[in-house]
């Protein structure tokens, strides 16, 4: 066993700046996109909220093309990241989301917090200025909105649902459970989402803004279930984005633009890096990109879900995402199947053999018509051990990826097959304030490393995580790249999470948002045949 220290990967911004910190590297460099061919200057939004709510956004997005400085000695963790467990080949983030339920812009881009306890010093490199994101700023692109693009919900209507009155005008909410007003709240979104999708007067919205009043996130943002809870962000989204030439959406509660409440809120100046990355890249641009030599390698990420609507508790779904270096994101949802962990001896899901080519086949394709391009290397990210028909006949999936790859790509093709699941090493320091470095890599064997994707970071001079950073077993099953360029490559991932601005993710992108995915199609109707493949609907 040898312990290493894994540079830190840099990426591309605009004018072919290499950086390793987003915010700098955005700062001097502006977008990727802005020296390639995907760059849009301008992005649309339409807006549905009270017409109080739409005031703030409007003031909100005002605010953000203009500097903002930003306050230090408040901000709240810079990374953002959750704990996470890898457990049984489902990805799980251990937070308290549902404790949580007002977090920023409904992901982990500032969540809130009930401690006032939580201090920390000042560093700028952590959280810098807000430069402004306008046409004249590094960003050259500017938020615009047609008013007429926009729909207005009514107080009364919003009382009405959530309070539910019944026929003698009493409130009743014993007549109308919890689940009844969340649906009700939800089809008057999609009754004016669908408005805007199919009357727009002039410009298309690439994006609609919907702000969730403080009142709706009290009464129905999230319902206990027995051992379970109901998100109402999630159902919201997974009843949108299935529509007919839908939109990419962006929820907003309330009190992040009027920030008020008693929870503490992120800094503005870093809210506002987060909120604008994540509107740029739903606008299909390219915030910066990977610095790989093999920029023809397609990285695939194959995880599970546990189906909670399902009577069967032993059903599963397949969720494979696939990532070219620039950060293009496709979602794939798998066929639904039984997994008997007392049959199988194991509660990690396999694949049959057609099953798994199937999968691999229909990801290769899409990724192909997607970026036009047929890959060379195929890097696959698996959350279980892979399976071959001498483990178990009935999942050779090992056999059945390698064929769908070969007749989707040709024998010619390079492929590497890669375990990636929580660890149980822990590496310490004997000395100092902090935890290990990020990018601590321990190599055990030729086939097996342990990886610190978190950790202090030297150019923070400091670790920003809130949590004792957890490792990643990384297992080479099959391959003839090294463990540690495996490892390189997998560090390199973390930088692609464009749902912030952060510095790294905890997981690398191929897996991460297998939980987010998840979390949404728990919510997909049972007539959805054809959710939307592209990553960013489901941010």
């Amino acid at each position: 066993m040898k312990v290493k220290l894994l540079e830190e990967p840099v990426v591309e911004f605009g004018n072919k700046f290499l950086c390793d910190d987003p915010k700098m590297g955005l700062t001097v460099g502006g977008f990727y996109s802005l020296t390639s061919t995907t760059h849009r200057s301008e992005i649309h939004f339409a807006i549905i909220g009270t017409k109080e709510n739409s005031e703030d956004l409007t003031t909100w997005i005002n605010d953000v093309s203009k500097e903002i400085k930003a306050e230090p000695e408040s901000f709240l963790n810079a990374s953002n990241e959750s704990d996470f467990e890898i457990e049984n080949g489902i990805v799980n983030v251990i937070d308290e989301e549902e404790k949580l339920i007002n977090s920023l812009f409904e992901n982990e881009d500032g969540s809130q917090h009930d401690s006032d306890d939580i201090t920390f010093e000042v560093n700028k490199r952590v959280n810098p200025d807000f430069p402004g994101f306008d046409s004249e700023s590094i960003f050259q692109c500017k938020f615009l909105n047609d008013n007429s693009n926009n729909r207005v919900i009514k107080n009364a209507d919003i009382d009405y649902i959530v309070k539910k009155r019944d026929k003698n005008d009493e409130l009743s909410d014993k007549e109308t459970s919890q689940l009844e007003k969340a649906a009700y709240y939800c089809e008057l979104l999609i009754t004016q989402y669908k408005d805007i999708l199919e009357n727009f007067i002039t410009t298309r919205p690439s994006i609609c803004f919907i702000i969730i009043p403080d009142k709706v996130v009290k009464a129905i943002g999230s319902l206990s279930m027995g051992n379970k809870f109901f998100n109402l962000r999630r159902y919201i989204k997974a009843q949108l984005i299935v529509l007919p030439n839908a939109i990419p959406v962006q929820l907003i509660i309330e009190s992040t633009l009027t920030r008020t409440g008693k929870r503490r809120l992120q800094d503005k100046s870093m809210v506002a890096w987060n909120f604008v990355n994540a509107c740029y890249y739903k606008n299909e641009g390219t915030p910066w990109s990977l610095d790989i030599k093999d920029k023809n390698t397609c990285f695939i990420g194959i995880s599970f879900n546990k189906v909670i609507n399902s009577d069967n508790n032993n059903v599963r779904a397949s969720i494979a995402q696939a990532f070219n270096y620039q950060g293009k994101g496709l979602v794939f949802i798998g066929k639904q199947f039984e997994w008997d962990s007392l049959k199988n001896q194991t509660p990690s899901p396999h694949l049959s053999y057609d099953y798994a080519k199937e999968l691999i086949s229909m990801v290769l394709k899409e990724y192909e018509r997607f970026n036009r391009i047929k890959p060379t290397r195929v890097v696959i990210h698996k959350t279980t051990d892979f399976w071959t028909g001498a483990i178990n006949p009935n999942f050779a999936e090992t056999e059945g990826l390698k064929k769908g790859i070969v007749d989707s790509l040709g024998n010619d093709v390079e492929m590497d097959l890669v375990t990636v699941k929580s660890s149980k090493f822990k590496l310490l320091r004997n000395t100092g304030d902090y935890p290990v470095i990020r990018g601590t890599f321990l190599e055990v064997d030729r086939n097996y490393g342990v990886l610190y994707t978190t950790g202090y970071i030297p150019y923070y001079e400091t670790y920003p995580g809130m949590h004792i950073p957890h490792p990643l077993d990384i297992i080479k099953f099959e391959g003839d790249t090294s463990i540690t360029t495996l490892s390189e490559e997998i560090l390199a991932l973390t930088k692609l999470n464009f749902n912030n601005c952060n510095y790294y993710d905890s997981l690398p992108i191929t897996i991460r948002f297998a939980q987010k995915v998840g979390e949404i199609i728990q919510y997909f109707d049972d007539d959805v045949t054809n959710p939307p493949n592209k990553y960013f609907y489901y941010m």
